[in-house]
């Protein structure tokens, strides 16, 4: 038994759909359906050994009907299918516009029930409708002109969609640190607590008196930077370079991550401060951002190789200085797990991640880069299985920054 000839119908309204199989079907024709431009692309090449047409409507939704047959005509083995747009657009010119967009013919809709098998065979059996060279032309530089539109829209989707993924990650962290953090407050509201008891019992000692005040005001201090520290990575980060004081950045991210050293018994060196830090060029919430996901991902795998080998040493180094050239670097090294070889190349692709199901998304590392590209820095990885990794992030200096050095 002969097989029957196959036709793809790109078309979103399945009633319109189901007339066209109707009609074809009578006539030996097997109609395979795609709902969107997306689909109809990815059925095309599926099936192009097999089809003898593909039929295309123009207003569908996501990629349109011309974006689709620019595309189907451009892919290997597509290019002698013909496709002939069915379609209710009736504006001046949408015939021209579809020739010229890829479509070997046109038919209107509503369809003409009584010649549609017609025309149909007519462009199987090899009928191409025409257009004249200038409108060709015309229609052509239109639809670049839609194109490029529409490349612009998918970027700056692609951006907002970036952002969100950012922002998401974020609120991840945050669910995670909240409950150490907590911890973190409780230390100095206990001792604020005993202090003003202290207080209270107005001990005759005056120099008694002092210190305690002495106690409340550091630990008022203490639980101040935890809240900045937290506000300052919380909040949403526009996409405006300036220039940041990478240390404070730094110390930020510290502050708001040493719960987790804490908690898995890590050592932490870190040098507060470096006020003689030139400035770099970033925005700084994205900057702390990058930073908080290095740290996260420092204490996450010394506490693996702690599973591995409960003797193994925990330590964590922070550093940051002036490199040279137009450069700050710093310095994240963790005396980790390490990561297999052939995981490094991959290690800043999104959703790649070699933590077990449910404690990792894929996305720190990603963002990481993302955000060292971004303000035109540099990230390189350096690890040992069972030894540990160094992250070294250069980070280019402020502008004025970089002409007081030369």
């Amino acid at each position: 038994m002969e097989a029957p000839r196959r036709i793809l119908y790109v078309e979103d309204n399945p009633t319109n759909f189901r007339l066209v199989e109707r009609l074809l079907r009578d006539d030996g024709y097997e109609v395979i359906h795609a709902k969107d431009g997306f689909e109809g692309v990815r059925k095309a090449v599926e099936e192009r050994s097999c089809l003898e047409l593909i039929l295309l409507d123009i207003n569908l939704p996501g990629m349109d009907g011309y974006e689709a047959a620019t595309k189907l005509k451009a892919l290997p083995g597509l290019d002698q299918i013909p496709i002939v747009a069915v379609t209710v657009n009736t504006l001046k010119g949408d015939r021209k516009r579809s020739l010229a967009a890829g479509c070997d013919g046109y038919i209107p809709k509503p369809i003409d029930v009584h010649t549609f098998p017609r025309r149909v065979e007519e462009y199987i059996q090899g009928r191409r409708d025409q257009i004249h060279a200038s409108d060709e032309r015309y229609y052509l530089r239109e639809h670049a002109r839609r194109l490029v539109d529409r490349l612009e829209s998918s970027r700056d989707q692609l951006r907002l969609t970036h952002e969100q993924i950012q922002h998401k990650d974020k609120l991840a962290s945050l669910g995670e640190m909240a409950a150490g953090i907590a911890h973190e407050l409780r230390n100095p509201l206990s001792s604020i607590s005993f202090a003003i008891e202290m207080l209270l019992r107005r001990e005759a000692d005056q120099v008694g008196d002092t210190k305690h005040l002495d106690l409340i005001h550091r630990n008022v201090e203490r639980i101040q930077r935890l809240a900045d520290g937290l506000t300052s990575f919380a909040r949403p980060s526009d996409a405006c370079l300036s220039a940041v004081d990478v240390a404070k950045a730094l110390d930020d991210s510290v502050l708001v991550t040493q719960h987790e050293f804490r908690q898995r018994n890590i050592r932490l060196h870190h040098q507060q401060g470096r006020p003689h830090l030139p400035p770099v060029w970033a925005n700084e919430g994205l900057l702390q951002h990058a930073f908080v996901n290095l740290l996260r991902n420092a204490a996450q795998a010394v506490s693996a190789r702690r599973e591995q080998n409960p003797d193994a040493t925990g330590e964590v180094h922070v550093a940051a200085e002036a490199a040279t050239g137009d450069h700050v670097a710093v310095t994240i090294r963790d005396s980790g797990i390490g990561i297999r070889p052939d995981y490094q190349d991959r290690l800043f692709t999104p959703f790649f991640t070699t933590k077990p199901r449910g404690e990792g998304t894929g996305l720190g590392l990603y963002i990481v880069k993302q955000v060292i590209d971004e303000i035109g820095g540099q990230i390189d990885v350096h690890s040992r299985m069972g030894r540990g990794t160094t992250f070294r992030l250069l980070l280019p200096r402020a502008a004025a920054e970089r002409s007081a050095v030369r």
